[in-house]
C-alpha cells in the first residue's frame, strides 16, 4: 500500500461545488495520507482571496478541520527538503523547464519522506522521475 503526500488541487477537490467522485473516493479509501505545510499556505491563501465572506468563513473552519484530521502527518520544511527543493529546480532549468517554488518543495517533501506525490498536475513533476498519483484518472 502507497503512502502519499496531498497537492493542493487534491486536498480542495473536496470542498468544491461538485467534486469529483474518484478525488472523494481516494480521500476516504486511502489511510496513509500527509500533508506539506507547503499545502497549508496554497489553502490558506485561497481562502483570504474570497470575497464572499461567508464562504471565507467556511473555508477557514474546512481549514482548521484539515490541521485537526492531519495533526500528525503535516511535513515541516526543513534543510534537507529545501536543499532538495533548490536543486530539483536546478534540474528543471537545464532541462528547458519551470518548476514553481512551491511545487519544488512539495516534490523534496516526496522524495525525502518516500511518498508519493498525489496531484491532478502530474506532466508539472513526470521529469523529476518522483512517484505520481493521478486521483482523478483512477
Amino acid at each position: 500500500m502507497a503512502s502519499y503526500l496531498l497537492d493542493t488541487n487534491v486536498l480542495s477537490e473536496a470542498v468544491r461545488p461538485k467534486p469529483s467522485k474518484n478525488v472523494l473516493s481516494f480521500l476516504f479509501a486511502e489511510t496513509d495520507l500527509w500533508l506539506s505545510v507547503v499545502v497549508l499556505h496554497e489553502i490558506a491563501y485561497g481562502a483570504a482571496r474570497v470575497a464572499d465572506r461567508d464562504r471565507q468563513v467556511g473555508l477557514q473552519v474546512w481549514i482548521d478541520s484539515i490541521k485537526v484530521r492531519f495533526r500528525s502527518r503535516i511535513i515541516n520544511v526543513d534543510e534537507g527538503i529545501a536543499e532538495i527543493a533548490g536543486r530539483l529546480r536546478g534540474l528543471a532549468v537545464l532541462r528547458g523547464r519551470t518548476l514553481d517554488a512551491l511545487d519544488s518543495l512539495l516534490a523534496a517533501t516526496a522524495i525525502t519522506r518516500s511518498l508519493t506525490l498525489a496531484t491532478r498536475n502530474t506532466k508539472d513533476f513526470e521529469y523529476l522521475n518522483i512517484a505520481l498519483h493521478d486521483p482523478w484518472t483512477a
